[in-house]
């Protein structure tokens, strides 16, 4: 689907003109619902962790706290555990609090063994400074939800022929509560019907991690803990 099939189908459940263009339209019914696709997109991207927004990125350290590379363009949040040093085969801890970050700056730098990092003022700081070079990966949750006709990714509807990576029944079903709620008409029954089928798509997106009987997620590395020692033989 599009943009322009979405408000079409859209149009047609409320029993409006169906419209022939939107985004160059000038009939100010039609850009009501353009504007409230738009919103729709920018409010259900931020639902959820929805893997078809996951996207990785990996930057090049430079030998200091601050690397100018760490953020995409598109960057709205990270996928949590997910930071990896590939060049030296050890997890990056982190985000940490500023605690946590104040207490190993306070510590003899020869005293850590992985690297931590955290978010200050739009900055991405990686503690101690890391040697140039090596690379680091993560995955995160893109704010471009939106598609051109080429597959390209796109932080809003711009084009008729603009689809979404997301599921264009909620945007059918978002748009149109939306619609009803702007316009002073009754909009329970819609919305609820809209709030439902969200959380069975949430529920089935197929991201949730395996979970513990005593409590928090499986995970094979940090499950003994936190000990800043290397992973491996040690040499031996």
């Amino acid at each position: 689907m599009s943009l322009l099939t979405i408000i079409q189908a859209v149009s047609d459940r409320l029993s409006l003109r169906r419209p022939t263009a939107v985004a160059s339209s000038a009939d100010q019914q039609v850009r009501q619902l353009f504007a409230l696709a738009n919103e729709e997109g920018a409010e259900l991207a931020k639902r959820a962790n929805w893997p078809a927004l996951m996207m990785e990125q990996t930057f090049i350290t430079t030998a200091t706290e601050t690397q100018a590379t760490a953020f995409p363009a598109d960057f709205r949040e990270f996928v949590p555990g997910s930071f990896f040093n590939r060049t030296q085969g050890r997890r990056l801890i982190g985000p940490i609090t500023p605690q946590q970050y104040q207490a190993i700056k306070a510590r003899p730098v020869y005293g850590l063994v992985y690297l931590s990092f955290r978010v200050r003022a739009r900055q991405f700081l990686v503690t101690p400074a890391p040697p140039a070079g090596d690379v680091i990966a993560y995955e995160y949750l893109s704010t471009r939800w939106a598609k051109s006709d080429a597959d390209q990714p796109k932080a809003e509807f711009t084009s008729d022929d603009d689809g979404t990576f997301l599921d264009e029944e909620l945007f059918k079903l978002g748009v149109r509560w939306r619609y009803l709620k702007a316009n002073g008409l009754d909009y329970s029954e819609d919305f609820r019907s809209y709030e439902m089928a969200v959380e069975r798509a949430i529920a089935g997106n197929g991201n949730a991690g395996a979970l513990s009987m005593g409590g928090g997620y499986i995970d094979p590395i940090l499950s003994s803990g936190r000990a800043n020692a290397p992973e491996g033989s040690f040499g031996v």
